[in-house]
């Protein structure tokens, strides 16, 4: 097969064929034991990632609390102007994660990528439940983008070119604080974009898990009040929707209601992509690797928005 042959990054299978037949063997399951399994296969390929040509500044408060309100910015070496800019908001179910994980392996590959490619990365981290519960994760989001929106500039990014990102739980966030004006400061989002990859944009109500009532609460009469797709009021924002093959059908089948949902009642289509082969962590994980199924379609998203 040559390149003009070669299918799209979306539809092309993990790579290298190891972590594609072991992500297979795995299946459509989702639980610690399968998030220990998938790190297990990313972190070799994460160690051989070339990050050099990256000035990393870390641990940067944007806001009080002084072990959650922080983020890194990874910028390409030798500064630039009016870049565009990726935050990128790590999962975890709600109620744990942290922006460094495996030394900085994970979740800072996402913003290396980014840097690599001629952008500003930001890794940001949020407070968690049940001690914040709902809405903090979307007020972190706003609070994140609005420190970057101040001082963005000074590592060469531009500040209306800010693009937010989330993964699992820190989709969720992005998902509520992009799409609902009662989060936002001033007018509009503030962002040029979102991109969400396996988030959940409901609450759910039939046996509802414990990470769910952590943020959520236990009074089940308010969760439509807080359901991301049942309080859509800023719904014109350009969209990437994101979710895996291999992931469990809860998000799949939110990924799906969500974009249904806009297109429908509000007219933003989103794009949308299934990322064959891909469980709900790899998705997040092989970002940076050469594997670039994932990363290159979001930066094709992001030079499309810009370049309408």
């Amino acid at each position: 097969m040559n390149k003009m042959d070669a299918p799209p990054p979306s539809l092309a299978r993990p790579t290298p064929a190891s972590v594609a037949v072991r992500l297979a063997e795995i299946g459509q399951k989702f639980g610690p034991d399968i998030v220990e399994d998938t790190r297990m296969l990313y972190e070799p390929l994460l160690a051989k990632a070339n990050w050099s040509g990256i000035d990393f500044t870390s641990d940067i408060s944007f806001g009080p609390d002084p072990k959650r309100h922080l983020l890194d910015v990874h910028a390409p070496e030798g500064g630039g102007t009016r870049l565009p800019v990726v935050i990128f908001f790590h999962g975890g179910g709600l109620v744990q994660g942290y922006k460094n994980q495996a030394g900085s392996a994970l979740y800072g590959n996402v913003a290396s990528y980014f840097a690599t490619q001629g952008m500003v990365g930001v890794n940001a981290t949020y407070r968690l439940a049940p001690d914040h519960p709902w809405p903090a994760g979307a007020e972190d989001v706003g609070a994140a983008l609005s420190w970057a929106r101040e001082n963005i500039a000074g590592f060469g990014g531009d500040p209306d070119k800010i693009f937010l990102m989330g993964h699992s739980a820190g989709a969720t966030h992005v998902s509520a604080y992009g799409f609902q004006s009662r989060f936002h400061r001033g007018d509009g989002a503030g962002a040029a974009g979102l991109v969400l990859l396996s988030g959940s944009y409901d609450v759910t109500r039939v046996n509802t898990p414990d990470n769910h009532k952590a943020y959520y609460g236990d009074d089940a009469s308010r969760y439509d009040e807080m359901a991301t797709l049942l309080n859509i009021d800023r719904p014109d924002i350009p969209v990437f929707i994101g979710f895996a093959e291999l992931d469990t059908p809860n998000f799949q089948i939110l990924a799906l209601a969500l974009a249904a949902k806009l297109a429908a009642e509000h007219g933003n289509v989103p794009r949308i992509r299934e990322f064959i082969g891909h469980n709900h962590l790899s998705e997040a994980f092989c970002i940076g690797t050469e594997d670039e199924g994932v990363g290159a379609e979001v930066v094709d998203f992001i030079q499309t928005v810009l370049a309408d």
